[in-house]
């Protein structure tokens, strides 16, 4: 098939869990023979936008590429304003301008697509027109109770501005999102859970397709960094801030207490600069940012930590920690949307004192059952990413 993927941001490179996704999934769908163009948006004053090395690694590997730049302005602002009467703030925000709507439609008429992957409902006013223009079926694809995580993330947030920015972008974006899976030939979520959630609402079409973790799709690294307790994540959202704040002052001095001189690292990507000039003097604590390969911290760390409590769909770190053989502490919310299968391979802790227990029996034995966790792991492949393009195939009666 020839797919369009419309992703809210640049993903590549891959770092923190929602690119990842995005870029994983392309090179998914492109070693399952399939040809890929991305449609996607960059914001130039943000701390992620693309360098001529970035953009040249993309376009040697999907077919074409569309990337138009976010545009800011007192007019701007107010027309995207005047949408938000009709559709959320993210969605307006995600709407080209007059004058680049001909050259995105010309594009994608150039690529002449099978299919629109649309990754989440920020692109969705761009996608119904493809679609109404072109008479090509919509594949949505679920990353989150979108409206759910706006408003946590906003509960998290230190800022007040940045708390009732992430308070405005979740205003409207439940309905529209049931009207967007209504209007697909298929729907896919990342979450059991979320899945459960929208068949509640009606979305009968929809089913599970889980992220991928990046060994599903290339061997790890030999390199080994070592550490004794080890966090990946993005440390640009809220959510994960607060995890690593409460790993570091709640967690580690329970921790050095039973195990004096322990490590703690910390690899992540976009840091915030308070986050990073907090953790920077703190004992025992050293940090790895925006490295191009998280492999060799995964895989050199004696226990994987995800001390984040706040999120909706599916925590992609707790996926990418069960490829490795490292024992995992993690806290509750990082199983939510996974199979119950995968509670087994991870120790549940959710006060500071549990959190820290945990670590320390995992230190003392770091063994891990390799037959169950292999047994884990069948579940996250690109197999499944087939057999979703399958069902995409069946709904509109389309060849692949």
């Amino acid at each position: 098939m020839r797919i369009a993927v419309f992703a809210w941001d640049f993903p590549y490179p891959p770092r923190g869990g929602g690119r990842a996704d995005v870029w994983r999934r392309i090179e998914g769908l492109l070693q399952l023979g399939h040809e890929v163009m991305l449609v996607n948006q960059v914001d130039p004053a943000g701390p992620r936008v693309p360098g001529v090395d970035d953009l040249s690694a993309v376009d040697a590997r999907v077919q074409a590429r569309f990337s138009f730049a976010i545009r800011r302005g007192r007019w701007r602002s107010l027309r995207r304003l005047v949408r938000v009467l009709r559709v959320p703030w993210r969605v307006a925000t995600r709407v080209p301008d007059r004058d680049e709507y001909p050259a995105l439609l010309e594009a994608v008429a150039r690529f002449d697509p099978d299919l629109l992957w649309l990754d989440g409902p920020w692109f969705g006013e761009v996608v119904r027109r493809i679609r109404r223009e072109r008479d090509v079926p919509i594949a949505y694809r679920s990353h989150n109770l979108e409206h759910t995580y706006l408003r946590r993330q906003a509960a998290a947030a230190a800022r007040l501005r940045n708390r009732l920015a992430w308070r405005l972008a979740a205003l409207g974006l439940r309905r529209y999102q049931l009207a967007l899976m209504q209007e697909s030939a298929a729907v896919f979520d990342i979450s059991q859970d979320d899945l459960r959630y929208w068949r509640r609402h009606g979305v009968e079409h929809v089913g599970w397709l889980p992220p991928l973790p990046e060994l599903a799709l290339t061997p790890p690294s030999d390199e080994r960094v070592s550490c004794d307790v080890v966090f990946v994540g993005g440390l640009r959202t809220p959510n994960n801030q607060q995890g690593v704040r409460w790993l570091v002052r709640e967690v580690r001095p329970l921790v050095l207490r039973e195990r004096p001189g322990t490590t703690f690292g910390v690899v992540g990507s976009y840091p915030d600069p308070g986050l990073a000039a907090e953790l920077d003097p703190v004992p025992e604590v050293v940090t790895f940012y925006d490295v191009p390969d998280v492999t060799p911290y995964q895989f050199g760390a004696r226990v994987l930590a995800n001390p984040v409590a706040v999120g909706s769909g599916v925590q992609l770190k707790v996926i990418d920690m069960l490829m490795t053989e490292a024992p995992i502490v993690s806290r509750s919310q990082g199983l939510a949307g996974l199979p119950a299968s995968c509670a087994a391979q991870v120790r549940v802790a959710d006060t500071a004192e549990e959190f820290a227990a945990a670590i320390v029996a995992a230190l003392d034995d770091p063994a891990v059952d390799p037959v169950s966790r292999d047994g884990v792991r069948a579940l996250f492949g690109v197999g499944a990413l087939g057999e979703a393009l399958e069902r995409v195939r069946i709904a509109t009666d389309r060849p692949s």
